[in-house]
C-alpha cells in the first residue's frame, strides 16, 4: 500500500494553504451573508435557535436548572415544530453559538449564517490538508481552489441550514478513518470519530456514512487495524452524537429509532416535487438526476480536472487509497440518489457532501497536469507554466462565482448553456426561495403603497417570517386571501399550478430578480387579467 504522506512538508504545506485560503474565503463571502435570500427552511431553524439559546441561558443562570433538564422541558425547547424541523440539533447549536457571539454586531441573520461560513472555511482547511498529505503541494492548492470555486458550494456557505455543516463533518469523518487505516494516525481517528458524531447529530443522512465507506474498506480496511479503527470510530461517533443532542439524553435508543422512522417515511410526510427536464416530478425523480445535476452545476474546468484525477485513481485502484475513497464516495451518492425512496429534491443540496471529493480529484488532476507540463519544460519555466495552468482552469470558475452572486443556487455551467440553457432544457432555475433576495424585498417595500395586501407563492407564511426580520414593511398585509393587491411569484416551477404558469409566461412583473435573462422572482400588480384567475378545478 502506498504511504499516505509523500513527505511531511507537503502535509504542513497543505494545512497552511488551507488555513490561508479558508481565511480568504471567509473574508470574501462574509460581506454577502445578508445578500442571499432567506431560504424556505431557515425561519423555522432560526426560531428553534432562539428557544435553544433561552434554554441554555436558563440552565447556566436560571434558579431551577433541574426543571429545565427534565425530558418534557428539553422537548419544549429543542423539539418544537418537528414536522418542518426534524433534524438533530448540532447545526442549530452552532448557529446559536455564532449568533450569540456576533449577532449584536452583525444582526441576527448574519449571526446565524456565520456558522455555515465557518464550516465552509474549515472544510477548505481539511480538503487542503488531506490533498497535501496524500498527493503533494500542487494537489492541495488545486483541491482547495476547486471546492471554493464551485458556486453551489459557495451558496450553501451563505445559508443557515444543515447542508454545509453536514458536508464538513461527513468529509472529516470519512477522511479521518481512512487516514488512520492507511497511516495509523490516532489523532486522525479521534477527529474522524468526533466528526462522525457531529454529522449524526446534524442530519439522518449521516447514518449512511459507514455504508458509504464499505467499498473502500474491502480493499484497504480488512486488517486488524482497519477493523479495530472502524469500531472505535463508530463508538466515538455514537457517544458524541448522543452527548451533544439533549433530545437523546433521557433515552438515546428511542430517540434514534424515532429519527430513523421519521426519516424513512418522508415520502409520506413531505412529498416535495422537483422540476426536471421540463416535467414536475413527485417525490421520486429519474435515477440519472444526481449525475446530470452534478455534471451541469460544477464548473466545466473543475470537472475536466476531476476527470483527470479520477482516471489516475481508477488506473491504480488498489494503490491509491485517497483516490479510491473519492471514487467510492461519488459512486455511493450516485447510487443513493437513484435508489427508490430516496429524497432527491432541491438541486444538488441533498448530495452536497459528494462535492469535496470531486474537488480532491480535481486537485489530483491539476497536479498531474502540471507535472506533465513540467516534464516538457526547462526548470526555470515550470513555475510560470504552473501559474498559467492555474489561471486557465480556475479563473473562469472564479468569474462565474462572482457573476452569479448572490444567486449561487441558480448556477449552471457551460455544458447546458448556463442558466438560460438550463431554463430552456426544463431544469429547475430556483427552488429554495433564495431568489427573493433582501434587495428585492427592499424594492418591494419601496414600491407598495401603505397598507397594501401582498400574497406570495409558494409559501405565503415564509414572507410573514421575513416581515418579522424587517425585510418587508410592517404595514404591508401579507395575506392568503384572494385577490390581493400585489403578488410575489418565485419560479419554483415544480409547484406551479396552471394560473402560475400563465402569470409567469404572459404578464410583465413590476419588479423582477433576473439572472442571465431568466426571471427567478417577480412582483406583479394584481389586475382583472384572466391570467391571474385560478381555474375552478385547481386545488
Amino acid at each position: 500500500m502506498t504511504r499516505w504522506t509523500p513527505d511531511p512538508g507537503s502535509s504542513r504545506f497543505g494545512l497552511w494553504i488551507g488555513v490561508l485560503l479558508g481565511l480568504i474565503a471567509f473574508a470574501w463571502f462574509f460581506p454577502g451573508l445578508d445578500e442571499v435570500g432567506v431560504t424556505w427552511d431557515e425561519p423555522v431553524y432560526f426560531s428553534s435557535v432562539v428557544r435553544i439559546q433561552e434554554w441554555v441561558g436558563g440552565v447556566i443562570r436560571g434558579p431551577d436548572r433541574a426543571a429545565l433538564l427534565t425530558e418534557e422541558a428539553i422537548r419544549g425547547a429543542w423539539d418544537v415544530d418537528r414536522f418542518w424541523n426534524p433534524h438533530p440539533p448540532a447545526y442549530k447549536e452552532a448557529m446559536a453559538a455564532t449568533e450569540g457571539l456576533f449577532g449584536q454586531w452583525t444582526g441576527s441573520l448574519v449571526g446565524y449564517r456565520i456558522a455555515s461560513l465557518v464550516c465552509f472555511s474549515l472544510l477548505l482547511v481539511a480538503v487542503a490538508w488531506v490533498a497535501g498529505s496524500a498527493w503533494g503541494r500542487v494537489a492541495a492548492i488545486g483541491a482547495v481552489l476547486a471546492v471554493v470555486l464551485m458556486p453551489r458550494m459557495a451558496g450553501h456557505a451563505h445559508i443557515g441550514a444543515t447542508d454545509m455543516p453536514l458536508t464538513l463533518t461527513w468529509f472529516v469523518a470519512a477522511t479521518g478513518l481512512v487516514s488512520y487505516v492507511v497511516s495509523g494516525r490516532r489523532i486522525a481517528l479521534l477527529a474522524g470519530g468526533i466528526a462522525l458524531g457531529l454529522a449524526l447529530a446534524t442530519k439522518f443522512t449521516a447514518y449512511l456514512l459507514p455504508l458509504s465507506l464499505f467499498l473502500w474498506m474491502v480493499p484497504f480496511g480488512m486488517s486488524r487495524r482497519g477493523i479495530r479503527g472502524a469500531v472505535v470510530w463508530g463508538l466515538i461517533g455514537l457517544t458524541v452524537a448522543w452527548a451533544v443532542n439533549p433530545l437523546a439524553w433521557h433515552d438515546p435508543i428511542v430517540e434514534t429509532a424515532r429519527l430513523f422512522a421519521e426519516s424513512l417515511s418522508r415520502e409520506e410526510r413531505v412529498p416535495i416535487a422537483t422540476y426536471y427536464m421540463g416535467h414536475s416530478w413527485g417525490y421520486a425523480v429519474p435515477g440519472h438526476h444526481a449525475v446530470v445535476m452534478a455534471l451541469i452545476t460544477i464548473p466545466l474546468p473543475i470537472l475536466a480536472l476531476a476527470l483527470g484525477g479520477a482516471t489516475g485513481a481508477a488506473r491504480r485502484f488498489t494503490e491509491r487509497p485517497l483516490g479510491t475513497l473519492c471514487l467510492t464516495q461519488i459512486l455511493f451518492f450516485v447510487a443513493l440518489m437513484a435508489a427508490p425512496g430516496t429524497p432527491n429534491h432541491d438541486g444538488v443540496r441533498l448530495f452536497l457532501p459528494m462535492f469535496p471529493f470531486v474537488g480532491l480529484l480535481a486537485g489530483r488532476g491539476f497536479q498531474g497536469l502540471t507535472e506533465a507540463a513540467s516534464r516538457r519544460l526547462p526548470t526555470d519555466r515550470r513555475f510560470v507554466a504552473g501559474v498559467a495552468l492555474g489561471f486557465l482552469f480556475f479563473l473562469p470558475p472564479y468569474v462565474a462565482t462572482v457573476r452569479v452572486a448572490p444567486l449561487y443556487l441558480s448556477y449552471y455551467n457551460e455544458i447546458i448553456g448556463g442558466l438560460r440553457g438550463a431554463a430552456a432544457a426544463g431544469m429547475e432555475t430556483t427552488y429554495w426561495l433564495d431568489a427573493a433576495t433582501p434587495r428585492f424585498l427592499a424594492q418591494v417595500s419601496a414600491e407598495l403603497p401603505p397598507g397594501a395586501r401582498l400574497a406570495a407563492y409558494p409559501h405565503t407564511e415564509h414572507y410573514r417570517s421575513l416581515q418579522l426580520y424587517g425585510m418587508i414593511r410592517e404595514d404591508i398585509q401579507v395575506t392568503d386571501e384572494w385577490p390581493p393587491d400585489y403578488f410575489i411569484l418565485v419560479a419554483r416551477k415544480a409547484m406551479f399550478l396552471p394560473h402560475h404558469w400563465r402569470i409567469y409566461e404572459n404578464v410583465r412583473p413590476e419588479l423582477a430578480v433576473e439572472l442571465q435573462g431568466v426571471e427567478l422572482a417577480g412582483l406583479y400588480a394584481w389586475t382583472d387579467d384572466e391570467a391571474f384567475e385560478p381555474d375552478p378545478e385547481e386545488p
